[in-house]
């Protein structure tokens, strides 16, 4: 499947230029030569917020400057920028998150972790499978399915050693702001054909799991990806709030599903009902991952305007549909979503990429529908510098533009939940409301300029123009009337 649709993408590509009226799509370029160290080149290109941030939380990046700790200029450095450097849950890390809480810096932490992860803390953890099965194992670094789902020492060691590590934290001093984790490995991975297959085969899962789920490959998934919720609560959710009560805590793509609204993955997998209890947060994630690549239509003209149209359907749904599900079943939660441009998943550089205006105008989007704090996705990608570095200059860039709107951001009401269709030609917009006041963003992804109706208040509407660069206005409700005033 994923060479076919290589073949065909590359075969589009070529004939592109002879596409009428239609540019070639962008694909990923190297670039030449030796970068500057991350601190200089975000001094040199990126310009510090000209919109206050105020106690809004700043940006995290993937990676960022050193783990040390840094002198005070280097922090504020990122503070002005609306980014901060975050540390690992690692009591190593003392001296940084005290370095940081003295320049005036949230302590965030965050990690990646996956596999049979933390499983492995404990003895006795791994399949007991039966004689003459062999065992299938991902050739991927994080699904290993080799754990004994039910069998919970290791996070039970795990959990002890997060409670022990905070509470050297604030006994020197230091109070965790949040604690934001990627921890993607088992059981959550487990829920594919051969983590069943694989727990069908072992002689405890048999002892310790419902049978129905063993008997059911469909019934499988959900109840990998509930565990997985249940586990983050208790051991690492609970132990964290033990320490710091007001922390806030989320990790990788833990977001409410329903069955009224199931959340897609990018490899349109729906995830299944789950809405995390302990959680403070929710993590979409909003990546330009080309894995989605598999689901390109041949019939559509491969140009930069339908790529970006593909990307953007991508980027806007896990976020709405998670914002949603959180309207009607867990308002108490806000969103701090990942969000990256191009994440090449499928190792294949030529496949085609959103576009920088596009992207940045996705971002909006997401800041208007409920996000409290954004995580940057940019790692190192040796020969793709300029590429990854600007993950860091469009986010920072759209956060200063939408901290003028503050306010709405802190206590607004979402005023749209839709998700463009994957090569809608309408006007996608998004908007927050705030009493008699609200911030609309609006952008036509079809030719030239529209115009749409926006009903911020029942029976007062307003009709605004939505431009091919896009737009935002401020509405205002003066009696049965709304006035709109582009910005």
């Amino acid at each position: 499947m994923r060479n076919a649709t290589r073949r065909l993408l590359l075969a589009a590509l070529a004939l592109a230029p002879a596409i009428a009226s239609a540019e070639p799509p962008l694909v990923p370029q190297k670039t030449e030569g030796k970068r500057p160290p991350f601190l200089d080149r975000l001094k040199a290109e990126v310009p510090p917020l000209k919109n206050p941030r105020g106690t809004r939380w700043p940006m995290i990046c993937w990676e960022c400057v050193s783990f040390d700790p840094q002198p005070p200029e280097v922090y504020k450095a990122l503070l002005d920028r609306g980014i901060t450097q975050h540390i690992q849950l690692d009591a190593k890390m003392i001296p940084a998150a005290q370095a940081l809480q003295k320049a005036g810096c949230p302590v965030i932490m965050m990690q990646g972790g996956g596999g049979p992860w933390p499983y492995d803390q404990a003895p006795n953890w791994a399949h007991q499978f039966d004689v003459g099965y062999t065992p299938l194992v991902s050739k991927s670094w994080w699904p290993s399915w080799k754990a004994c789902p039910a069998v919970f020492e290791g996070w039970r060691v795990n959990a002890d050693r997060i409670r022990d590590t905070l509470r050297k934290f604030k006994d020197a001093g230091v109070t965790v702001d949040a604690v934001w984790m990627d921890w993607e490995g088992e059981p959550s991975s487990s829920g594919q054909k051969n983590g069943w297959e694989n727990a069908r085969h072992c002689r405890r899962c048999r002892e310790t799991l419902p049978p129905a789920v063993l008997r059911d490959q469909s019934l499988w998934h959900g109840y990998c990806r509930r565990l997985a919720e249940d586990l983050l609560a208790a051991y690492l959710a609970a132990p964290v709030r033990d320490v710091f009560a007001r922390c806030s805590v989320t990790n990788w793509m833990s977001v409410c599903s329903t069955p009224q609204r199931r959340v897609l993955a990018w490899e349109n997998s729906r995830l299944p009902p789950v809405i995390p209890a302990m959680l403070t947060a929710t993590n979409p994630v909003a990546y330009g991952n080309d894995v989605f690549w598999r689901f390109w239509d041949k019939a559509w003209p491969l140009d930069q305007r339908h790529v970006d149209r593909f990307y953007t359907h991508l980027l806007l749904r896990q976020v709405s549909d998670d914002a949603a599900n959180r309207r009607d079943f867990a308002p108490e939660k806000r969103a701090v979503p990942w969000v990256s441009r191009w994440c090449p998943d499928e190792g294949d550089a030529k496949l085609p990429m959103i576009s920088r205006p596009a992207y940045r105008e996705a971002l909006r989007h997401i800041w208007l529908r409920g996000t409290e704090a954004m995580q940057v996705f940019n790692p190192t990608r040796k020969g793709y510098e300029d590429i990854v570095f600007a993950e860091v200059a469009d986010a920072a860039a759209v956060y200063d533009e939408m901290l003028a709107y503050a306010r709405f951001l802190d206590q607004g009401e979402i005023l749209c939940y839709d998700v463009p269709g994957v090569q809608s030609e309408g006007v996608l917009w998004s908007g927050l409301k705030l009493g008699g006041e609200a911030v609309v963003r609006v952008i036509n992804q079809g030719e030239g300029a529209a115009k749409t109706k926006v009903e911020p208040w029942p029976g007062a509407a307003a009709e605004v123009e939505a431009p091919p660069e896009g737009a935002t206005y401020i509405l205002r409700h003066e009696g049965t009337a709304v006035r709109a005033t582009r910005q």
